[in-house]
């Protein structure tokens, strides 16, 4: 599964959940302009590797939180630009680039 989400989507779906406003998973798709196949990693991305406890309902034809979870995914790019993080690239040095510092 890969594990590069786009935020806006997360973040959009994650408002979605909390309002117990997601439509069935084919209208829930088209609304995230992604496949449903997407939406399914998606939703398995937040419930095995955030822990997101998301189930859907089908009284209220809806994904829910079970209980609300203390994660936030509010990314704000003008912030982000403001104190230079949009530039900032992390990775692990090389022996030969620690050696040079």
């Amino acid at each position: 599964m890969k594990h590069l989400v786009d935020l806006e989507k997360l973040d959009r779906l994650d408002t979605l959940i909390r309002r117990k406003a997601t439509g069935c998973p084919d209208v829930l798709a088209q609304r995230l302009g992604i496949s449903r196949s997407s939406l399914f990693e998606i939703i398995s991305f937040l419930r095995e590797v955030m822990k997101a406890p998301i189930h859907y309902n089908n009284c209220i034809l809806s994904y829910e939180y079970k209980f609300i979870p203390k994660f936030h995914l509010n990314f704000e790019r003008d912030r982000l630009n403001e104190t230079g993080m949009c530039e900032v690239q992390g990775g692990i040095e090389s022996n030969e680039e620690a050696d040079n510092n």
